[in-house]
């Protein structure tokens, strides 16, 4: 029967990975917003 905590381990690794990139993808998201409105400040 294999060790409980290498089971757990396996299973919190995937969550965890897809909420860092969750997390990564939306301060780009929010640094291209930033972008896009200082843009449109200096066009008008």
């Amino acid at each position: 029967m294999p060790d409980p905590d290498k089971q757990t381990e396996g299973k919190e690794a995937k969550p965890s990975r897809l909420e860092e990139a969750r997390r990564i993808i939306e301060e780009y998201a929010a640094d291209l917003r930033e972008i896009i409105q200082k843009l449109r400040r200096k066009m008008n």
